[in-house]
């Protein structure tokens, strides 16, 4: 009977053990001299995969995309992962409609809330948490993203920004009565001094609101927190998020450089690693309407400056992953003429050149990734 008990118990000991670490969330490590992130059973890895897979169609086509990302060397899907991927592979989790105000947008359709609202916060909240719970019990979720490429500068294409949408607001709105507190108490400069002032702590009601649900509803998991461009990051703005992550979502421009010295800026102002959550490497592709990404002569060209880019990521340190915009080609969206150009081929065929790159570099990173602590 006590070597029942015995044998139960610890029966019951592996379970329980068992049980975390299938419910444990992807973490960051450092090992070896760099940043990685770590797999519930403790494996390192290098994301390294596609967004925007929900451009997709259906299961059939899902499950093509699968097999082809996997044969490439892909490790992971970026944000914009379908249900139908979601336990695949690992995945970026993210939102871009509680507040639109994606730069990109159409015109007319960015918009601001007012975020000194406790209505407004409220909604806010309702969309966070439904966000944080669907994916929150899923252990292929690498982490969270906010919005992407935000009108956070107060000179930006969509032609609007938050300050003026505030201090046009009626005079009995909270965020006109949280203007004019602001202004009451002002010392400085008038101008664009003032304005960024106020845009901070536009900044910091708005973090404070969505990095504490962040964590209240997703407390273990890792929040990536605004997807930002270079031409969108706000010092004033990036400052106010950086204590509710773990690390930062950098969109690079689509070009073939890698520019070293603007995420060196980053990672010293933030000190945390980052994630290229979005990135390409463009091309001539007969006469498709590409020529805003800055195309390369070829997909052979595209493959190798892609492989050489990503090993300079990958030689940082502090660069965690990186996802290859779009698999197949499609629209651009939100009124935009052209092509968003796919990493695969119709029905997923080969590119020349481009595939052979991206398995190469695949076999690159798996011989510099540890083996599990």
């Amino acid at each position: 009977m006590h070597i029942k008990i015995t044998f139960l118990f610890f029966v019951g000991l592996l379970c329980l053990k068992l049980v975390g670490q299938e419910s444990s969330p992807i973490r960051i490590k450092h090992e070896k001299g760099r940043y990685w992130l770590a797999k519930p059973d403790g494996k390192l890895f290098f994301a390294h995969g596609i967004t925007h897979a929900r451009n997709l169609q259906g299961q059939q086509e899902l499950n093509k995309f699968s097999k082809a990302c996997k044969e490439i060397g892909f490790n992971a899907y970026g944000y914009g992962c379908p249900e139908g991927l979601r336990n695949d592979m690992p995945f970026v989790e993210s939102w871009n409609h509680l507040v639109p105000m994606s730069y990109y947008r159409e015109k007319g359709a960015v918009q601001f809330v007012d975020i000194f609202d406790p209505k407004e916060q409220a909604k806010l909240i309702s969309g966070i948490k439904f966000i944080c719970l669907r994916s929150r019990n899923n252990p292929n979720t690498i982490g969270y993203c906010w919005t992407d490429l935000g009108s956070w500068p107060l000179e930006n294409p969509s032609g609007k920004n938050w300050v003026d949408y505030i201090r046009k607001l009626p005079e009995d709105s909270h965020g006109q009565k949280a203007y004019r507190k602001f202004l009451s108490s002002w010392k400085g400069k008038t101008g664009k001094i003032q304005d960024l002032a106020f845009l901070r702590l536009i900044a910091r009601e708005y973090f404070r609101i969505v990095g504490t649900t962040q964590r209240e509803f997703t407390p273990d998991h890792l929040v990536f927190g605004e997807r930002f461009a270079f031409n969108t990051l706000v010092p004033e703005v990036f400052e106010e998020m950086l204590p509710y992550v773990d690390a930062i979502a950098i969109q690079p421009p689509f070009q073939s450089h890698f520019p070293k010295e603007k995420f060196e800026e980053i990672y010293k102002l933030s000190s945390k690693p980052i994630l290229i959550c979005d990135f390409a490497v463009r091309f001539l592709d007969g006469d498709k309407n590409i020529s805003g990404w800055k195309p390369e002569p070829n997909s052979i060209a595209a493959g190798k400056a892609y492989a050489h880019y990503i090993m300079q990521a990958f030689d940082t340190g502090y660069i965690v992953g990186s996802f290859w915009c779009n698999p197949l080609d499609s629209g651009r969206g939100f009124g935009n003429t052209g092509i968003k150009q796919g990493f695969f081929g119709e029905k997923f065929t080969n590119r020349t050149g481009l595939h052979d790159s991206v398995r190469e570099l695949a076999g690159w990173i798996n011989q510099r990734t540890p083996a599990r602590p």
